[in-house]
C-alpha cells in the first residue's frame, strides 16, 4: 500500500472567514489518493471535511492576544507543542501550509528547528512591515499570495533585506486568485422581489456600521427586506461592530447553517468593506446572480467590475450615497436582472480547479508527487455544515 504524503495546515484564527473558505477550496482540489491532510485550528467548525483530520489548537489564554514583543515570540515558541502532538498522532509531516499569514503562522518557523518539512505560506491579506515578517517570507519554501497584498510583501522584504525586488522575479512567490468549487457553487437567487444581502464578520473595517446608517436613512416603506449574516470575531484586540441592531424589515443571522438559502432569497449584495483584499463573499454573490453594490475604493472588485455594466458603485464611506443606490436598485428590476447576469458571467471565470491548478502543481512538485495527465484526481470528500 502506497504511503500518502502528509500535509498539515496551521490555522491560528479563532473564527470563520473568507480566507479559510478559500484555503479549504484549495485543499479540496488535491488528490486524496496521494495526500492526507491534518488541520490544527482554533476553530474546528470552520473545517468541515470528511477526509480532513482536525486537531484543536492548544494555547495559553494569557498569551493568546500577544502580537508583539518578547511575549509574542514566547507564545509562538510554546505553540510548537501542537505540531509535536500532530507528529506523534499522525506520523511524519511532509508539508505545512500556513493559512493565517506569516504573522499568525510564526510558530511554523520555530517548528522548522525541530522538524524537516516543506513550508508553504498563504497570504490572504496585507502583512505588517516588519523585519520578522520579512524574514519569514525569505525562509518559506513557497509563498502563495493575492495580488492585492504584493505591496505589503515587498515592504516587509525591503525592511528585512534592505533592498527591493519584484516578486515575479522570486521563484518561490506565486500570485493567485480565489475561486469557487463547481461542486458547491451557490444556488441561483430569485429575481422578482428586491432583497438586500450583507455577509461578513463584525470587524469594524468590514463596514457594517455604514450599512446600518444607510438603512436608517430609508423610510420603513422604502426599505427592502434585508438579510445580514455575520460572524462574531473571537480572541482579537480589534474593534467590532454592534449586532444585531433593531431595524424593521432587517433580519439578522449569526453564523447561519443555511447561508446559501438566505443568499438565494436575496438578489442585491451590498459590500461595505474598506479596501477588501479580495472579497470571497462578493464572488459568491456574483455566482448566485446577485446585483452587486460595492464602494469605489480601488479594491480588487472595484478594479474588475464596471459601474453600470456589471455592478453599481457608491462613494466609499458615504452612507447617504449608499442609500441612494439602494433606492435605485429597489425600483429597477430590469437593471437588477441585467447587472446580475453580467456579474454571474464574470464569476464563471473564477472556478477553483482552474485558478488553484498552478498552486497544486507546485505542491505536488515539492512533495515529489507525479500525476498522470489522463488520470482524474478525486478531490477530498467534504461535508457541508
Amino acid at each position: 500500500m502506497k504511503i500518502k504524503k502528509h500535509i498539515l495546515v496551521w490555522d491560528g484564527i479563532a473564527f470563520a472567514g473568507g480566507s479559510k473558505n478559500a484555503t479549504l477550496s484549495l485543499l479540496k482540489t488535491l488528490d486524496s489518493n496521494q495526500v492526507s491532510i491534518t488541520v490544527i485550528t482554533k476553530d474546528p467548525t470552520s473545517w468541515q471535511g470528511g477526509a480532513i483530520k482536525k486537531l484543536q489548537l492548544l494555547e495559553m489564554r494569557w498569551l493568546a492576544n500577544k502580537t508583539q514583543g518578547v511575549l509574542f515570540f514566547i507564545k509562538h515558541l510554546l505553540l510548537v507543542f501542537n505540531l509535536i502532538i500532530a507528529r506523534l498522532r499522525f506520523g511524519k509531516i511532509d508539508m505545512v501550509i500556513g493559512a493565517s499569514g506569516p504573522g499568525g503562522d510564526f510558530t511554523l518557523y520555530f517548528a522548522r528547528l525541530l522538524f524537516r518539512f516543506v513550508l508553504v505560506q498563504l497570504v490572504h491579506g496585507p502583512v505588517a512591515c516588519s523585519r520578522s515578517i520579512g524574514r519569514c517570507l525569505i525562509k518559506a519554501d513557497a509563498v502563495f499570495y493575492l495580488a492585492s497584498t504584493e505591496e505589503s510583501l515587498q515592504n516587509a522584504l525591503h525592511r528585512f533585506r534592505g533592498f527591493s525586488e519584484e516578486l515575479v522575479n522570486i521563484n518561490r512567490f506565486q500570485v493567485f486568485n480565489n475561486g469557487l468549487s463547481l461542486k458547491h457553487w451557490p444556488q441561483a437567487c430569485q429575481q422578482q422581489h428586491p432583497q438586500l444581502f450583507w455577509a461578513a464578520s463584525l470587524l469594524k473595517w468590514k463596514g457594517l456600521d455604514l450599512f446600518v446608517q444607510a438603512l436608517q436613512q430609508l423610510d420603513i416603506n422604502e426599505r427592502p427586506q434585508t438579510h445580514i449574516c455575520y460572524i462574531r470575531p473571537k480572541q482579537i484586540n480589534l474593534l467590532i461592530s454592534k449586532a444585531p441592531v433593531a431595524l424593521e424589515r432587517v433580519h439578522w443571522h449569526e453564523m447561519p447553517d443555511h447561508l446559501d438559502t438566505i443568499r438565494a432569497q436575496s438578489n442585491i449584495f451590498v459590500s461595505t468593506s474598506q479596501s477588501e483584499p479580495f472579497g470571497l463573499s462578493i464572488l459568491e454573490a456574483m455566482a448566485a446572480g446577485h446585483c452587486i453594490l460595492i464602494p469605489d475604493d480601488g479594491a480588487y472588485w472595484d478594479q474588475v467590475l464596471v459601474d453600470g455594466e456589471s455592478c453599481v458603485k457608491y462613494q466609499a464611506g458615504n452612507a447617504a450615497d449608499l442609500a441612494v443606490k439602494i433606492r435605485q436598485l429597489r425600483d429597477n428590476e430590469k437593471l437588477r436582472r441585467r447587472l446580475g447576469k453580467a456579474s454571474f458571467k464574470i464569476a464563471q471565470n473564477y472556478v477553483a480547479d482552474d485558478l488553484y491548478r498552478p498552486l497544486t502543481k507546485r505542491i505536488y512538485h515539492a512533495l515529489g508527487i507525479t500525476l498522470s495527465k489522463h488520470r482524474r484526481m478525486p478531490p477530498f470528500a467534504t461535508e457541508r455544515a
